[in-house]
């Protein structure tokens, strides 16, 4: 299942804090029950992922 981007966060002129990438990805999970939203370091960015169904 591929990750889409939902937030790009630029590094060197970002002035969020932790605890606001973490209420946006709550935010986001809340509006997307359908998918896996999560932080990826290596991209620094919000991304999501649609779940997979249960087989």
């Amino acid at each position: 299942m591929e990750k889409r981007v939902l937030v790009k966060i630029n590094r060197d002129k970002t002035e969020l804090s932790l605890h606001e990438v973490l209420d946006k990805i709550k935010e986001l999970q809340e509006k997307n029950p359908d998918m896996d939203v999560f932080f990826d370091g290596d991209q620094y960015a919000i991304c999501g992922r649609v779940r997979k169904a249960p087989e």
